[in-house]
């Protein structure tokens, strides 16, 4: 039984998981997301070491410090909305997460550090949580002026 090409338990998927799976993936950045030497490093770890040593390159610490603080926020607003049932609203708040874990992921899989599983863990639940929300957006989608 298809219905636009999804089926209908795809139809179906409650709206905040979404953002739900977006808060998955943002407390991720918490985990260990390198290696270097003998000690696990969280984002937070990375970011502070690359910032002390001076690694940045003009706006790439700019870019990646507003990236992070930007993924917390992204998954609050997504969980509000989803509770105040906005579903909509939530899944744009949650479709930028994915895309931003991924290069965050890449950035740390680039260095000459071991990437650990935090790093691969929150880009997979970021990248499921944006796929979630097309979906959810799909679904809702409304009609064009016009028609019925």
């Amino acid at each position: 039984m298809k219905s636009g090409g999804l089926t209908t338990a795809w139809r179906r998927f409650p709206s905040g998981l979404p953002a739900l799976a977006g808060v998955a993936s943002v407390l991720c950045l918490l985990a260990p997301w390198a290696r270097s030497g003998r000690v696990d490093r969280s984002t937070i770890d990375l970011l502070s070491s690359a910032s002390a040593l001076a690694l940045w390159d003009g706006g790439e610490e700019y870019l990646a410090l507003a990236s992070w603080y930007l993924l917390p926020l992204l998954a609050a607003g997504a969980i509000v909305a989803a509770a105040w049932g906005r579903s909509r609203f939530s899944a744009r708040c949650v479709v930028p997460i994915g895309p931003l874990m991924a290069l965050a992921w890449l950035a740390v899989v680039r260095s000459p550090f071991d990437a650990r599983w935090g790093a691969l863990l929150g880009t997979v639940l970021g990248l499921i949580a944006t796929v979630l929300a097309g979906l959810l957006l799909m679904r809702t989608r409304k009609p064009a002026e016009g028609t019925t």
